[in-house]
């Protein structure tokens, strides 16, 4: 369940669309007017489809575990999904009420409306997929500092779900581009994996198939 939420909490903020366009150093906006631009702009984002490089810092090992993959999402009835090619295969796709998680030959295919744990990071994940996460306060408390270069949204977990696994998570948005660059997530445990987002392309078509659950 524990990786299970890392990879599914990771992948859901890095569909947050950034705050306005960028700004000179003279005219940085200010926390409220960036989360109420992150709240203008979600929905304009009806699908997005790119590549990760997920990069998992252990406290008590001197190593970096790497591991790389693709994103897809779209809008239209709350569809993702988070696949891992290298060095491992798994996939997690949220199609609707429908959870499927894959790896190697087992498949688990869950419905949401049956299950607590899974509707309740279904609502979070609904929420950030819209942008609400930073402004649904229930959720977190939420922390903004704005560069010229790079705006970062810092989130405290406040609901035991996630506090439980995470005590940070910090969001590297690209104010230029208008969405969300870097992801870290910072375990209680001390661990930390971080989530670089490349060949962003957004509001393309993509093929029904990719989010089919079987």
């Amino acid at each position: 369940m524990k990786n299970t939420l890392i990879s599914l909490f990771a992948c859901l903020v890095t569909l947050l669309p950034g705050p306005t366009r960028g700004q000179t150093a003279a005219s940085l906006p200010g926390e409220a007017e960036i989360l109420a631009a992150i709240d203008r702009s979600a929905s304009s984002l009806r699908s997005l489809e790119g590549e990760f490089v997920q990069t998992k810092e252990l406290s008590l090992l001197q190593e970096q575990l790497v591991s790389q993959g693709v994103i897809y999402y779209r809008q239209t009835g709350g569809q993702l999904r988070w696949e891992y090619r290298t060095p491992y295969r798994y996939t997690f796709v949220l199609n609707g009420e429908r959870v499927m998680m894959r790896s190697g030959e087992r498949t688990d295919v869950i419905d949401t409306s049956d299950n607590r744990v899974f509707r309740e990071i279904a609502r979070i994940m609904m929420n950030s997929l819209t942008g609400r996460c930073l402004t649904a306060t229930s959720d977190f408390d939420v922390r903004i500092e704005a560069g010229a270069e790079r705006w970062i949204a810092e989130l405290t977990p406040r609901r035991r779900e996630m506090a439980q696994f995470f005590t940070k998570v910090r969001l590297h948005f690209d104010p230029t581009r208008q969405l969300v660059i870097r992801v870290e997530l910072i375990e209680r445990n001390g661990d930390r994996t971080t989530i670089d987002l490349k060949n962003l392309k957004t509001n393309t078509a993509i093929d029904e198939a990719v989010f089919a659950i079987d």
